[in-house]
């Protein structure tokens, strides 16, 4: 078996902005010979020529006429795929879905790219074939159903072929925990639920989160919490991604894995860097620069070490311009580990207020805005998270533990001499 050799296309097909339909952009080859992976991937002549056509990602294939030679790689090293195709890719609990579909069997990535069109974040889409499918419409589900389709899955209870069709297959936004879509006023929003062995309500985390990042000038999407069976809760956010009547229209997104061309499982990668590259490519970079900088100060200050880099991304903007999406994924861990998943400046995963301020210069910042910026969100964070905590309908027990996370990571960050 390891001596086998196989070859695998795929059309990449792109959602251009003010189309409803996807129009076909690239093909992609790949070539395994036994445990290496090789390949091409060139743009259409066609594409090439639509004055409308805008690269996959600006900075790694950038659009032209010569095609790219993926290099040479082991599987286990993540093959030949390019990190923007594998943006694509639905996450751990896709994966789950698709597996139960297919009766245990894991698929292929040529099979979970084909299989996820519908649900996946921006607008890539792909197909068999230089004609590319028709976009869905719009599912129309019961909250309760989905959130009993979900659960039924992860502990692994017979799930009636009624709700079956009804679980998300991945791809959009939101980690590995269960999810759906959920059409709520016209739009395509997405909804997560409890994860088996939760022992906390972290939809409510994120709904509390979502209200301090705003005020502290963090753009947020719309969201709201909804009571679901068994005493769980569900958090429902608006797709950023999707718009106009019946979210017909999708924006491409790019990861900041993808823009870095970094696996975000590494620990490479940091702040910085991603910095660096929302200079080059955002539609408004002083204001960008300075919210991702937000953004680093607030995951300090609540807990949130799982900020790796497929927890941050970029939004078309139009003209080959970008735009820092709004911020996901943004809830306390709870460890109070005192390191970041993704490193301030590079050289080091520790987790303090000192080093942002350091590398404020990196966000077009002098250290004395940098330095007040921590002030202000250090007292925001710590002097009102109650307010939203009981906004959002926080019970007391999580309440008690959000106090004590809080107390312990101002520590272990330095706030105190901000806050004074």
């Amino acid at each position: 078996m390891t001596n086998a050799t196989s070859e695998s296309s795929l059309y990449i097909g792109l959602h251009l902005p003010g189309d409803q339909k996807p129009t076909t952009a690239a093909l992609m080859k790949l070539q395994r010979d036994g445990l290496r992976e090789r390949g091409q991937l060139a743009y259409g002549l066609g594409y090439l020529d639509d004055p409308a056509a805008i690269a996959l990602n600006p900075l790694h294939l950038p659009l032209r006429r010569e095609s790219y030679v993926l290099p040479d790689r082991l599987l286990r090293d993540g093959g030949a795929m390019p990190l923007t195709v594998k943006d694509a890719l639905p996450d751990a609990w896709g994966r789950m879905v698709l597996a139960h579909e297919l009766g245990g069997r894991i698929p292929s990535e040529r099979e979970l790219l084909l299989l996820t069109n519908d649900d996946r974040v921006g607008a890539m889409v792909f197909s068999e074939t230089r004609n590319m499918p028709t976009p869905a419409e719009l599912p129309h589900h019961d909250l309760g159903q989905l959130a009993e389709a979900a659960r039924r899955l992860q502990y692994d209870m017979e799930i009636p072929k009624p709700l079956k069709r009804l679980l998300q297959r991945g791809g959009s936004l939101g980690g590995a925990r269960p999810k759906a879509s959920f059409t709520h006023d016209h739009a395509l929003w997405l909804a997560k639920f409890a994860a088996a062995g939760d022992p906390l309500d972290v939809q409510i985390m994120e709904a509390t989160s979502l209200g301090l990042a705003a005020q502290c000038g963090i753009r947020v999407p719309q969201y709201f919490t909804l009571p679901v069976g068994h005493g769980e809760t569900a958090f429902l956010s608006r797709r950023f991604d999707r718009y106009d009547i019946e979210s017909r229209q999708r924006l491409h997104f790019l990861s900041a894995s993808a823009l870095l061309d970094i696996p975000y499982e590494s620990s490479a990668g940091s702040y910085v860097d991603f910095a660096r590259e929302l200079r080059r490519l955002s539609v408004s970079p002083a204001t960008d620069l300075e919210e991702l900088f937000r953004r680093l100060v607030f995951n300090l200050l609540i807990d949130n070490s799982d900020d790796h880099l497929k927890n941050h991304g970029m939004l078309y903007a139009g003209n080959g311009r970008y735009r820092l999406s709004p911020v996901f994924d943004v809830v306390p861990q709870l460890t109070n580990l005192g390191y970041q998943m993704l490193s301030i400046d590079g050289d080091t995963q520790v987790s303090h207020l000192d080093l942002a301020i350091q590398a404020a210069p990196h966000f077009g910042l002098s250290v004395d805005k940098g330095s007040s910026i921590v002030s202000d969100l250090a007292k925001t964070v710590y002097g009102g998270w109650q307010i939203y905590a009981k906004a959002a309908g926080v019970p007391d027990a999580i309440r008690k533990r959000l106090d004590s996370c809080f107390k312990r990571q101002g520590e272990i960050i330095g706030a105190g001499k901000y806050i004074a």
